[in-house]
């Protein structure tokens, strides 16, 4: 029993309008607007990824996390309860207004929120504002987060051991200052071909998200995505580069209100029936140069 893929993502900003205009003029997004005012991003002909609600700070609520079937979203409400991690099933206008027949809300040991949906029914098909842009997600989803896990052991443990996460990547990377400890990212496959669905970071991150990725159709679509970022003056955290574990042509920018997104191209997808997780000191085969501001 596994969780099949990323479904979708909430964020809480100050500015929706900001959020919307960024979602269709940067990444390419079609933007919608609700009856309860939250904006609606869509890449694919998923109903939405993005849910992006009023808030007084910007930060990321949730990760939503899709289960293969209604037997296996039940068990998981099962374990997860046991684990008391659970916090509840939501009623019909929270299944709705995430376009799924179920859904519940859980904890991890980090204090991560995130969500466990069953049958998000396909909508309507996508076409990007920007002309031939396409995104790359089911049946892996929207792409991948990766979240802060101070508590790294524990988290790590419940993420495999409950929801059925796989490590596809152990990466050990020097300290960031000076007398801290080094720093650990563990790269975990949800049940699809992607290579990881889901980062854990053994360091805190201040609104909540270490990153969240999208993956385009090709490397053109990123190279002028890096050019509309830049014209959005918008920050460029990390340039081009590509990574060494999924092989991901990508860079790396601060959204309206600080947050951190990737946008790349060229993921490698697996068949993990043979696989053997990597452990590894080197993050980028090439680029990637870091540049976050303080």
């Amino acid at each position: 029993m596994k969780v099949a893929a990323l479904g979708y993502v909430r964020l809480q900003v100050r500015d929706l309008e900001e959020w919307r205009k960024f979602g269709e003029e940067v990444l390419g997004f079609a933007a919608a607007t609700a009856d309860d005012g939250s904006v609606r991003l869509k890449m694919d002909a998923a109903p939405f990824r993005y849910l992006i609600e009023q808030g007084d700070a910007d930060r990321f609520t949730a990760s939503g996390w899709e289960c293969r079937s209604e037997a296996d979203y039940e068990r998981f409400l099962i374990v997860l309860d046991s684990a008391g991690a659970l916090v509840g099933e939501g009623g019909a206008p929270e299944a709705e207004a995430r376009r799924t027949a179920r859904v519940a809300f859980a904890t991890d040991p980090s204090g991560n929120a995130f969500e466990l949906c069953w049958s998000r029914a396909a909508d309507s098909p996508f076409t990007s504002p920007i002309a031939g842009l396409e995104f790359i997600t089911d049946p892996m989803g929207l792409g991948h987060v990766v979240l802060p896990a101070p508590e790294f052991a524990a988290t790590v443990a419940f993420y495999q051991d409950l929801l059925g996460f796989r490590l596809s990547d152990d990466l050990t990377l020097p300290p960031p200052a000076a007398g801290a400890p080094e720093q650990r990212l563990n790269f975990l496959h949800a049940d699809n071909p992607r290579h990881h669905s889901l980062g854990l970071y053994n360091y805190p991150a201040p609104n909540g998200i270490v990153h969240i990725m999208a993956e385009a159709n090709s490397l053109d679509s990123v190279g002028l995505c890096l050019d509309r970022v830049k014209a959005a003056e918008l920050p460029v955290v990390a340039s081009l580069g590509r990574h060494f574990n999924d092989s991901m042509v990508s860079f790396y920018f601060l959204a309206p209100g600080g947050i951190p997104m990737e946008f790349g191209y060229d993921g490698q997808q697996y068949d993990w029936t043979n696989f053997e997780p990597t452990q590894g000191a080197v993050a980028d085969l090439w680029g990637h140069e870091y540049n976050f501001p303080s």
